[in-house]
Formats: structure tokens, sequence, C-alpha cells
């Protein structure tokens, strides 16, 4: 109920509002999203699929093939519940460190429903990890469009890169 599936419509442009009306995802939902980038001065449009997870621990045991072949993880979570900064450590452990992600492919995002800017303290952990805050209101949907367009950008871009090494091997 941190707003996972909120960030992702206003991000993929699936919805242009928030709802009232909360929907539990059970235990994931994928979404195909066509992101136009531009990578070394060329704009090239990528289908990006995007997997929503729920947040409810009774789903752990989906988590090892939720995070095969992870190319890049968005961590959600309310600034206004402390338990969520801590269970942020038990997803880092599973969604970067097992599938073995780079953090710059990583991106953290604040929800804050209550619109009082909170800054949360999360563990070292997700020191080096970009964080952008998100409220769903009308004014941060460019902002947080071009966020997320630039984190797009840096997965297809390390995604790309590996695939280039493999090819070498």
């Amino acid at each position: 109920m941190c707003g996972k599936t909120s960030f992702i419509n206003f991000a993929t442009e699936q919805r242009e509002s928030l709802t009232d009306h909360y929907v539990p995802t059970i235990p994931v939902r994928i979404i195909e999203y066509d992101s136009p980038l531009t990578i070394k001065g060329k704009t090239v449009s990528s289908t990006i699929e995007i997997w929503d997870c729920s947040g409810d621990m009774k789903f752990e045991n989906t988590w090892p093939a939720l995070s095969h072949k992870l190319n890049g993880t968005v961590f959600v979570f309310d600034e206004d519940e402390e338990e969520h900064s801590k269970e942020l450590n038990l997803w880092y452990s599973n969604f970067v460190e097992k599938p073995n992600v780079p953090e710059r492919c990583c991106l953290i995002v604040a929800s804050n429903k209550t619109q009082n800017h909170r800054d949360a303290k999360l563990s070292s952990l997700f020191n080096d990890i970009p964080r952008v805050s998100f409220n769903g209101q009308s004014e941060e949907i460019e902002p947080l469009k071009n966020t997320f367009a630039d984190y797009l950008k840096k997965v297809v871009t390390e995604t790309s890169r590996g695939q280039d090494d493999e090819k070498y091997m």
C-alpha cells in the first residue's frame, strides 16, 4: 500500500491521476512499456517489461522467479511507515544482491501520501542509489517521467553493455 502501482502508472503514462480505490497486486502485474530513449545521441525505442511486485510478504516464495534475469530494481516505500524502511533491506537482498543487479540500475522512490516531507533514514545499503520523492501530484508528472526515463536509460545501457561483453566471450 505504499504506491508502487501508482508510481509505475504515472511513470509509464498508464494514468494521469491517482485513484482512491486500492487494489493489491497479487503477486505481480507485468507491464510492457515502449520508451523512447536517447543513447549516445541516437533515439531508440525500447520495449521495457516492468514487473510490479506485491509488497505482501506472503508472496516471498515467488521472489526467486521474479528476480531471475532481473536487469534493474525500483524500490518504492512509504516514508511515513518506519517499518517500510526496514523491509527495504530484505528487498535489497533479494532484488539486488542475489540476482547481482548493479546499484546503478536501481532507483528509490519515496512515496509520501500525506505530503508531509519526511526524509526517512535508510540503511547504508542504499547510500549510492538515486532517490526521488513521489506523492502523486500532477506537477510531479513531468519530472517523475524524466527521472524514470533517465533510470531506464541506465538500465538499458548496462544491459546492452552486458550483451556486448557476452558476444566477445
